[in-house]
């Protein structure tokens, strides 16, 4: 039986940077897998990553048991798309990354390529996002686009007065939440609670902080 992972710190997340060029994140039996023909990418899903699973060892442990023959994973520019924050606290008791649409911005993703077992295991990983299919353009380092599926929450997206809020450091997010919610927060160490998750998403609607991502349309 393996282990069970320890929780990973929520004020670290998400825990790592994306891959810097093209890599694979494969499993155990081909720790050196090569980048996968374009047939084989062809039978593939890409889903743009803009957190953690971007973070190669965040999607071992999504996908454990799963990543034989790999994960062709590749840094890419996304066009008329921004990067902030869910407007919700995840059961890890951080702040996730949600993507919004932003007409004529660029915006420095991931891409994942996944074959339908990893997708649905990746999807059962995101029950706060809902999965839009071919949403975004998406330019590869070689100038090859692509049209991915991106993770849109269910949630919205934090900002105010119609404008969401760029992604960040938690540190930075939870202040920006703690000067328009004061008393909401509480202490930042039991955001892990159900009922603490809860409380601050309410209170992060009613306060006018969630707006729609505009992924749906």
């Amino acid at each position: 039986m393996r282990p069970v992972p320890e929780p990973l710190d929520p004020r670290r997340y998400p825990w790592g940077g994306p891959p810097t060029a093209p890599m694979v994140v494969a499993g155990d039996s081909d720790p050196a897998a090569a980048w996968p023909p374009t047939e084989r990418l062809e039978h593939l899903t890409p889903v743009v990553a803009v957190g953690s699973n971007a973070v190669e060892h965040v999607l071992r442990r999504k996908l454990d048991g799963l990543l034989d023959p790999g994960v062709p994973l590749s840094p890419a520019t996304a066009e008329n798309l921004g990067v902030g924050h869910s407007a919700h606290v995840s059961a890890g008791g951080y702040v996730a990354a949600a993507p919004f649409a932003d007409g004529g911005a660029t915006a420095s993703v991931s891409l994942g390529w996944f074959d339908d077992r990893q997708l649905a295991a990746l999807d059962a990983s995101e029950p706060n996002y809902v999965r839009r299919a071919r949403r975004v353009r998406c330019v590869l380092p070689d100038r090859t686009v692509v049209r991915a599926h991106v993770y849109d929450s269910r949630h919205g997206v934090l900002g105010r007065a119609g404008r969401p809020r760029h992604f960040g450091p938690q540190r930075e997010v939870l202040a920006w939440l703690r000067r328009h919610l004061p008393g909401e927060l509480g202490n930042v160490e039991r955001l892990r609670a159900p009922r603490a998750r809860d409380r601050l998403r309410r209170a992060v609607a009613a306060g006018g902080l969630a707006l729609p991502s505009g992924l749906s349309t």
